[in-house]
């Protein structure tokens, strides 16, 4: 039902926003749980939270499956660099790289009975980079603010 929404939202004459649809997906389903939108403005630095977190589990599944892929089927240099994405990182490089101790309190958050693995840390800082990168060009402190201001009337005819 959320895909469909989905669709519907970026072809119904808004301009699109420049993050990925899998992002735009996971905010819509946490804010369809919510089913309050005022609630949603009003405690967005709780909403960000379940949906960076929303958005890092699935986006660690999604790594973590090709990079098995390849590891398992990969060229010399694919298996290599899987090999090596697949690494557990020690409490060293999680404190001592500045964007691994940045992500550092949402991975624990999100890999909680896992070590924690150099791919969780790349694809997380990434993320991360990426949604403040977004935030700051729509000059906004929420990625819950900016989605509900740029979804409204499609997710209030939607009924959510």
């Amino acid at each position: 039902m959320i895909t469909t929404s989905i669709e519907q939202f970026s072809t119904k004459g808004n301009a699109p926003l420049e993050i990925p649809e899998e992002i735009i997906s996971c905010a819509l389903n946490i804010l369809y749980q919510n089913r309050n939108l005022v609630n949603a403005i009003d405690n967005k630095a709780e909403m960000d939270d379940y949906i960076y977190r929303a958005v890092l589990k699935q986006a660690f599944e999604k790594a973590r499956l090709e990079t098995e892929t390849a590891f398992n089927e990969g060229n010399a240099i694919a298996h290599q660099k899987a090999e090596k994405d697949l690494a557990v990182l020690s409490r060293e490089e999680l404190v001592t790289d500045p964007f691994y101790r940045a992500v550092l309190p949402l991975l624990v958050k999100v890999v909680t009975n896992e070590p924690i693995l150099r791919l969780h840390a790349d694809v997380a800082s990434g993320i991360i980079l990426n949604l403040a990168d977004f935030k700051r060009k729509h000059r906004a402190t929420s990625v819950t603010e900016i989605i509900v201001k740029h979804y409204a009337a499609q997710i209030n005819e939607a009924g959510f």
